[in-house]
Order: structure tokens, then sequence, then C-alpha cells
């Protein structure tokens, strides 16, 4: 089992380091060879961070990805852990580790807790050359999930029950399962309370995993959020540095109705042609439904009068993430409808409100933003916060500063308001997430908060 070290937030060297290039240099004079580094995000409550040797940036880690490897000398170097925060543009560093790379060594860095606290927790292990005939590959297992308890990881070909005593390793947060070969074949990972086999108790259970021959992976257990339906995140990363979601067969995804068509009536909702079950009941317009259960990932979703499964108002085939969460949007005039499919991918973020407008107006394309303090009228001196938002376009998440903010739209490049300001008053962690809809004026428009951490 490899040790593990963890350290607070920005490591002070007790040894004096001289640079050269913008990397340290050790008591070694030159170089001998090659290690390979890579970091991980483990902050739930993070934005994107930037992993950086000394000063240079390696690569940006959102939540649950990686950055590396990347090969550097076998020398002496600090490894930071960095944040943008909006309205800066000076990184604030967060934590800091000191390694003394080795020749073929890889090396594996996460930074974990919160933005306030955060640790770095990191091991090593030889690195493996593959010629590329090899009907193995290897895995690693890895529990980087406060939240979750000591479990057990069952690893094993599609089919294996979990029986007591035969788990490959037991996990709390921090620890890790050394790299362990497998034969080439198709697996399952299932995780379980310690010693606790019942089905109806599992932490996780994935779908059919296909193995790729002659490489190394990481399986990496996180917290989960508010984002997905599972109750554990997991996570593949492989040693290039991509990361994908492996969902839990045990909860589907989830969708919601949001009608945004001005002149369209009210709507029933079916999945699959399942004209017996109504999934989104009675939605009418600037209404939205509660999630319901999306599941195959993908079906045809049709749109009927109420009460009427008969008169068809929309239809189309819809996929969805699996264990994601999404709101389909009505929009569009009569006669030409459409839905816009939106990923409610937020995470509440410790260091400042995330914000996000999708336009669905039809009358208002596109549209410019604006955020002043309440009160302040739009003149030609004033510059929007976003401009030239689109009809069915949307801005994806973005960091906006704490307290009171007015919110005005006008049509782009021009100061007349088309909305009436709505004035928020947001915190540090705060989601606002707006959708922009026509109103029976065909010159305004309005604010609908969807999905927000505010009225």
């Amino acid at each position: 089992m490899i040790s593990y070290r963890r350290l607070f937030p920005i490591v002070v060297a007790l040894v004096a380091i001289a640079f050269i290039g913008g990397c340290a240099k050790t008591s070694r004079p030159e170089a001998s060879g090659k290690g390979t580094i890579r970091g991980i995000n483990a902050v739930v409550t993070s934005p994107e961070l930037i992993f950086k040797i000394e000063e240079r940036s390696i690569g940006n880690v959102s939540f649950k990805t990686a950055a590396g490897f990347a090969p550097y000398d076998d020398l002496t170097y600090n490894f930071n852990f960095d944040a943008l925060l909006p309205g800066s543009t000076t990184p604030v560093r967060l934590a800091t580790q000191l390694l003394d790379v080795q020749v073929d060594t890889e090396y594996t860095l996460v930074i974990t807790g919160t933005m306030a606290n955060p640790t770095i927790v990191y091991w090593d292990a030889a690195e493996r050359d593959w010629d590329g005939t090899e009907t193995v590959f290897e895995a690693d297992f890895v529990h980087l999930s406060p939240a979750l308890g000591e479990v057990d990881v069952y690893f094993a070909p599609v089919g294996t029950l979990p029986v007591v005593g035969n788990a490959i390793g037991t996990l709390n947060f921090g620890e890790r399962i050394a790299y362990l070969e497998f034969p080439d074949d198709d697996y399952e990972l299932i995780i379980t309370p310690k010693d606790d086999v019942d089905p109806l108790n599992y932490v996780y259970q994935s779908s059919t995993l296909s193995s790729a021959a002659a490489s190394r992976v990481t399986f990496a257990l996180f917290d989960a959020d508010a984002s997905i339906t599972a109750d554990t995140a997991v996570n593949l990363i492989t040693s290039a540095g991509g990361s994908a979601s492996l969902p839990d067969v045990r909860r589907p995804q989830q969708a919601r109705l949001l009608h945004a068509a001005l002149g369209t009536d009210r709507v029933d909702g079916f999945f699959d042609n399942d004209f017996g079950n109504i999934e989104f009941a009675d939605v009418g317009f600037g209404e939205v439904s509660a999630y319901t259960d999306f599941q195959p990932a993908t079906m045809p979703v049709t749109l009927t009068d109420v009460g009427n499964s008969g008169a068809v108002v929309h239809e189309a085939d819809v996929s969805i993430v699996p264990n994601s969460k999404h709101t389909l949007i009505l929009g569009g005039e009569p006669g030409a409808l459409a839905f816009r499919d939106l990923a409610d991918e937020a995470r509440p973020v410790e260091n400042f409100p995330v914000v996000r407008f999708t336009n669905m107006s039809v009358n208002a394309d596109p549209v410019d933003i604006y955020f002043l303090a309440p009160g302040t009228p739009i003149t030609e001196d004033e510059t929007p916060r976003l401009s030239g938002l689109p009809t069915l376009a949307d801005t994806s998440f973005f960091g906006s500063d704490e307290g009171m903010q007015e919110i005005t739209l006008t049509l782009a490049g021009e100061i007349t308001p088309i909305s009436v300001p709505v004035t928020i008053d947001v915190a540090n962690g705060d989601i606002v997430d707006i959708v922009i809809l026509d109103t029976v004026d065909p010159t305004m428009v309005s604010l609908f908060f969807l999905n927000s951490t505010l009225p």
C-alpha cells in the first residue's frame, strides 16, 4: 500500500530554493531522467482550478477532473493549485506541495477539503511501460469523498456478486488501493458499506465497463452534488488526463419541463409513446414541472393538449446523460415549436455566486444583459455584463460578484430597457438560473428564475 501524506495550504519549504527558468533546482546539478505528474480536483465546492509546476500551468482542473500526466525532469519543484476569482486578474494560491521528482515515477496530487481549508493528498507509483501485446490492464482505486464513510470495493467480471471477504480492498477517505493487474474483460464496479453486501445498501454500482488492454486507469470516488441523481460520484481517470463520469445504474436520470412558448396552450407530456402515464401534467406558459425519472436515456417525448393525448403539440427524440438532471424547455412560436435541452449542472461554489441566462424569447434576439447598482440608469457609458445572447442560446454558468445587483435587458447594441429591472441580493454559494421569456407586449421580456437559490 502506498503511504499518503496530507499537507495544509501553502506548504512552506524548509530549504532555500534557487530559481532557474521558473523551476527550482535541487542538489543534483543535472537531471538524469524524467518522472510524470498529474493533478486532480476533489473539492466539490470549487470553481475550475489551475494546476501548476512552480508558476507554469500544467492544466485546468474542474471538480472530478485531472490534468496530466506531464513529464518533468527529476528535480525538486513546488506544485500549486490556484484559483482565479471573478473580478481578479491575479490567481489565489490555495495549496502547494513540494516534491522531489524521481526518474520513471508517476505522481498524483489531489486537492481535497474546502476552498477555505484545502488539503493535498498525494501518492506515487513506478511507471509501467507497455509493448502493446499485453492482454491485461492495471487499475487503482482511490477514495476522495469526505462525505462517504468506509467502503468495500468489488471489481470483477460482469455478473459477479459481492461476497464478504472477496472485496479487492477497503477504503476510507484519502486511501488508495494501489495498481492491480486484471485480464482484459468486461467488468462491473460495486461499492458497498464495509462488510455489507445487501444490494439494497449498495453505495454505487456501475454499468458494464469494457477494459482496454495495456493501459492504466484510476477509479476515483468523489462527493455527489445536486447536479446528479447518484449518491456517490465515480469517475474513470486515464493516464492521458481524461476523466469520464461513470453513472450509477441504480439511479436514473431525471427531466422536467419548462413551458416557454408564448401562444401555445397548456400541455401534458408523455415518454416513449406511453400515453397511459402522464409525466408532465398540465404545464402552462411560464410554469415548470417537477422532476421525473427519464429512462431509458434516449426516447421520444410527446407533448399534447391537456386531457387529449391524441392532439400532439410537439414531439421529438430526447437524450439525457445518465445520472444527470435536465430541463426540457418548450420554445418557439405556435407551428414552429422546439425543445431546448438544458443541463441542470450547477454546483454551489464557495467563493462566488454563479449565474446562467438562457434566452427563450422569440422577439428579443439577441439581447444584452446589464448588472448594475440598483437604480442606475442604462446610458452609453455603461457596459453590459453579457452581450449578444441569441434566442435558444445560454451563457453557461459564470461567476458573479456578491451583493445587491439590478438586472436589466436591452436589445443588442441598444440602451432602451426591454425588461423591468430585477434586483437580486446574491452571496457566495448562490445559484441564479434565469430564463428570458416573451410577454404579451412584443417589445418586452420577463425573467423567470429556474432552479435558483433565490426567489
